[in-house]
């Protein structure tokens, strides 16, 4: 089981939940755009911690890669997914009717994203209380 770690710099401690500054070097320094292209060079990553950590102390973060990739399709791909679909259910149920199929699909597109970004925010929520990510002081 491989795990992916990241270090950070916590800017914020809130009774144990934790802001904490993740550089962003690994794709960034090898990009022919890096310094141009207006991505930001640090993440700010809400994570739980009991332990003892203070503003500024450094912190590695560690998570399962399996799950990182798991949540990533549900963030990424899913919503696509549903657009499709909505897509794809528009031309079903319109196409010998006299509504304009292209105004019935922009809708149906717009509705399923809508319903996947719901989904996916109810999916964070769940996610939240599972403590994928562990906290350790440097």
């Amino acid at each position: 089981m491989s795990t992916m770690t990241k270090e950070g710099v916590v800017v914020e401690n809130n009774k144990g939940n934790l802001l904490v500054s993740v550089m962003r070097n690994e794709a960034c320094g090898s990009c022919a755009a890096n310094g141009t292209c207006g991505q930001k060079q640090e993440t700010l990553i809400n994570v739980f911690s009991p332990d003892d950590i203070k503003v500024g102390d450094k912190v590695i973060l560690e998570s399962k890669a399996s799950d990182i990739n798991k949540y990533s399709i549900y963030v990424y791909i899913f919503p696509v997914i549903m657009m499709v679909l909505g897509a794809f259910l528009a031309n079903v149920f319109f196409k010998n009717t006299n509504y304009d199929l292209n105004l019935m699909t922009l809708l149906f597109v717009a509705i399923f994203l809508l319903i996947s970004f719901l989904l996916v925010k109810k999916l964070d929520s769940k996610i939240k209380s599972k403590k994928i990510m562990k906290v350790r002081k440097i």
